[in-house]
């Protein structure tokens, strides 16, 4: 995908983010009804900075997005990513934006104190193929960890 851009999300991006999201959702069979842009705003891009939020955009359109946050496991002794979802809309399925905001979600995390990622995955063929050639593991609780960043 030659005109692929990673780039941190934007309130404006909102809708765009609420829009994938409901494509999301219907895919993996869960509700829609708070994949709206206000939700979106009030949740994602309120004055807590806790959420880091990236987009994946291919000729100035918003694709895909990917959430992570910060958190503390006291089974690794201290700080970790959790990679919250990877989004991917209709438009940009199989063309590699998947995978680029995954990394984009590594080199985030690998630029802040966590030394470790964890996830849970929808279980998808494209999720689960991702995931395994980026390097993770699943463990029984289908939970993923990306260690050593």
């Amino acid at each position: 995908m030659t005109d692929l851009t990673i780039r941190a999300a934007r309130p404006k991006d909102a809708a765009a983010i609420a829009r994938l999201s409901r494509e999301l959702n219907e895919v993996v069979g869960d509700s829609t009804e708070h994949c709206t842009p206000e939700n979106i705003r009030a949740t994602l891009f309120f004055h807590d900075t806790s959420f880091h939020v990236l987009v994946a955009e291919k000729g100035g359109e918003a694709i895909g997005y990917a959430v992570w946050h910060a958190f503390y496991d006291s089974g690794h002794g201290g700080a970790g990513a959790w990679l919250a979802e990877v989004c991917v809309g209709k438009a940009g399925r199989g063309e590699g934006a998947g995978r680029a905001l995954f990394e984009g979600v590594v080199e985030d995390v690998r630029e802040s104190p966590a030394t470790f990622m964890m996830w849970t995955s929808s279980e998808t063929d494209a999720a689960e193929g991702l995931y395994e050639s980026s390097g993770g593991s699943a463990k029984p609780v289908r939970r993923w960890e990306l260690n050593g960043l």
